[in-house]
């Protein structure tokens, strides 16, 4: 966990706003937790009867967390807008909010009160739930539903079930108001955007949809059109029974052909069989198709430039069946601010095959957090980038298609010498190679040549560096380390 790091960023992360979290505009997942005073709580009970829940998400060692705990906006909220009746709410209380504060990272009792590695005593003084999470208690799951990257993340939930993170407001009573009005019609389908497959690697995919009943009376049927380019491909009546605010994902038919840039929408239509009392709420869900790249070399190179919490970081490829063909990681974490270039792996895959390359960081919050320096990247034996980047939430990716079978990668580096390594000055390479390309670990490209048996290194720092060696059937990568 990046307790360190974050006491330092968090409070940049929180008043800029940052999206690392659980998406605005997501459903609340739901959950019923155990406050210390041995109550239950379950979230959409007290969504349905009209509260707006806010949740503190924070952990007992973030200063950040205790500055905004101990701040009194969160007390104040409680106190004169929480459900009536409810221990330390006001008599003339508003009736209108509930507030619960979770410690998410697994803080012992004793922490929340004061002890150990925590920031202060967290339970005198605090009139609303404390819900924790350490062993024996609630599960830790909540903090993985929400996604939580890091602390304080103050969420607010309308009653409609939908998220948003509100930072650390100040007076955040008047972020109630912007809850949308409660469902008022009988016969009311919402939709939400798009948030099913768009990629697809031979021109097939299956697309879904996901709907709330924003009705007063249950949902038990809809009618959803698929359309390509403006051609409606399939019509699919949804059958089901969904109480005020439920919501259900419909997986629709596979659309088969499609081509890059194919306009895909799907509409919802005649809930319960009447004309929809509300279209605004339910526009179209669309999306561009996004095609594989076709016909890659068999050969593969994936380079990783690690952060300060290399040990977050793996990945893998997987072919069509969803079997790993290839991996790499954890890597190592470092000491202190920097990176480290791990050595690239290398393999070879099958022809005519679709493949899914897959980042993913433990945390959640990118393989260049921090330092602001980690990056990936894959290329095929052509020298084709299949995939690269560096921040991303907890995944990041691409797919591609493998072509027919050619020589592989240690084909070509087994007939090629590199020496001395480390190097001082002058390396040398002898084979049959066209050209080549020498880039630091951020990626940049530092020198570059024609084939030559010795290239002068002299001018660049000391440190990691990657060769791109360029020959008639490929691209092979060499890791080097340059030492004077």
């Amino acid at each position: 966990m990046k307790k360190i790091l974050l006491i330092a960023v968090v409070a940049v992360f929180t008043l800029n706003n940052v999206q690392a979290q659980l998406p605005n505009g997501s459903v609340a997942p739901d959950f019923t937790l155990t406050d210390l005073d041995g109550t239950s709580h379950n979230l959409y009970s007290l969504l349905d009867n009209g509260y707006t829940v806010f949740i503190d998400f924070s952990a007992i060692w973030c200063p950040p967390c205790w500055g905004y705990h101990t701040s009194g906006a969160l007390e104040d909220l409680y106190m004169n807008h929480g459900p009536a009746g409810m221990p330390n709410v006001n008599a003339n209380t508003t009736d209108d909010v509930m507030v619960f504060f979770i410690e998410g990272d697994g803080g012992s009792l004793a922490e929340l009160q004061g002890g150990g590695n925590s920031q202060g005593d967290w339970i005198t003084g605090t009139p609303y739930p404390i819900l924790p999470t350490y062993s024996g208690s609630n599960p830790a799951q909540v903090t993985q539903d929400y996604q939580i990257g890091y602390w304080p993340t103050v969420y607010q939930i309308c009653p409609d079930r939908i998220v948003s993170e509100c930072g650390q407001a100040a007076s955040p009573y008047s972020l109630v108001s912007a809850c949308p009005a409660p469902a008022s019609n009988d016969n009311d389908a919402r939709t939400f955007d798009y948030a099913g497959e768009t990629l697809t690697c031979e021109g097939d995919l299956v697309p879904e949809i996901m709907i709330q009943n924003y009705g007063l009376v249950n949902l038990t049927s809809l009618s959803v059109d698929v359309l390509v380019n403006g051609n409606v491909i399939s019509t699919t009546p949804w059958t089901g029974n969904l109480a005020t605010y439920a919501t259900d994902n419909i997986t629709l038919p596979a659309l088969t052909g499609l081509a890059s840039n194919d306009a895909v929408s799907i509409n919802t239509s005649y809930p319960n069989g009447v004309m929809d009392a509300d279209p605004s709420n339910n526009p179209a869900a669309s999306f561009n198709v996004q095609t594989a790249i076709q016909n890659t070399h068999v050969d593969v190179t994936v380079q990783i430039v690690t952060d300060a919490y290399g040990s977050e970081t793996t990945w893998d490829i997987t072919d069509a069946n969803g079997a790993v063909v290839l991996s790499g990681g954890p890597y190592s974490n470092l000491g202190a601010a920097g990176t480290t270039t791990e050595t690239p792996v290398s393999g070879t895959l099958n022809a005519q095959i679709c493949h899914t390359f897959t980042i993913y960081d433990s945390y959640g919050d990118g393989i260049d957090a921090g330092y602001g320096v980690g990056s990936f990247t894959v290329t095929d034996g052509n020298g084709t980038v299949l995939s690269s980047g560096g921040q991303f939430s907890d995944v990041d990716g691409a797919a591609f298609k493998t072509g027919d079978a050619t020589v592989g990668i240690n084909d070509i580096i087994s007939n090629i010498s590199i020496y001395p390594n480390p190097v001082k000055d002058v390396l040398t390479i002898e084979g049959n190679y066209t050209s080549i390309e020498v880039l630091d670990i951020l990626g940049n490209l530092v020198l570059s040549s024609k084939a030559t048996k010795n290239i002068n290194v002299s001018s660049l720092a000391d440190g990691v560096y990657m060769l791109n060696i360029k020959t008639e059937n490929g691209i092979a990568a060499k890791k080097i380390t340059i030492a004077k």
